[in-house]
């Protein structure tokens, strides 16, 4: 009887041993299929940068897609249903980042409302420092550079750079407009805001675009800060020295 009520006891406590070690085998699997699953997906959008701006959009195929990540033109078609459409999509959305970056760093200008322009100043540094070791960026940027490429299906992506164009305007344009009302700095030669603004990121896009195409003109990490306030400097007069 002594036997028999010990082994009532321990086997439930089996049983439970053996669900809960079933669910962690389980558990570790599901994690190492995501993680498998997202690498699969990290290869094929990284093997169509190099081909976008190998060979160009248009010219390349999902077969070159799934053949430079090494996979098979299945898995590229389980994780982008669309296709190009759906890895433009995803590249886009790293762009996309940039402008949530800028977005958060000049929301900063509410508790700083006395420097708002100093605090631009040392974001774009921040972000063309951050630019040049990112070098998944680096190629975003130099595909989105070549806009003629997006046509017919995917005439969409103009709209999408269009967007964000316009919104880091916006708010460039915002915080010059706060700096002027606090008196940090006044704009030269009249210029408006918007005007100011639009100058200043054309600026920013073709140094950064020539330095993508040929990174021996000047070094971006150790140079941002002469590029930033050298164009910085073309639109505006600091009327109070730029905090650091």
């Amino acid at each position: 009887m002594h036997y028999r009520a010990s082994a009532c006891v321990k086997s439930p406590v089996r049983a439970a041993l053996l669900i809960h070690d079933r669910f962690n085998v389980e558990m570790t699997s599901m994690r190492k299929t995501k993680e498998e699953a997202e690498l699969t997906r990290q290869s094929l959008m990284n093997a169509a940068e190099h081909l976008f701006i190998e060979k160009g959009l248009n010219r390349t195929t999902h077969n070159d897609i799934a053949t430079r990540a090494g996979v098979t033109r299945g898995a590229l078609n389980w994780h982008f249903p669309e296709g190009k459409t759906g890895i433009l999509a995803a590249l886009l959305e790293r762009k996309r980042q940039m402008t949530e970056r800028l977005a958060a760093h000049l929301a900063q200008c509410e508790q700083r409302a006395h420097a708002p322009v100093s605090i631009l100043r040392m974001t774009l540094i921040q972000d063309l420092e951050s630019l040049s070791h990112d070098h998944r960026l680096q190629r975003i940027l130099l595909l989105t550079s070549s806009r003629n490429e997006f046509i017919g299906e995917f005439a969409w992506v103009n709209d999408q750079l269009d967007l964000h164009m316009h919104e880091c305007r916006d708010m460039i344009s915002q915080t010059l407009r706060r700096g002027m009302d606090s008196g940090e700095i006044t704009l030269r030669n009249g210029l408006t805001p918007e005007m100011a603004a639009s100058m200043l990121l054309s600026c920013i896009k073709g140094v950064v675009t020539d330095w993508l195409v040929k990174q021996t003109l000047f070094e971006l990490a150790h140079d941002s800060d002469k590029v930033v306030s050298t164009l910085l400097e073309s639109v505006v007069i600091w009327q109070k020295n730029p905090v650091s």
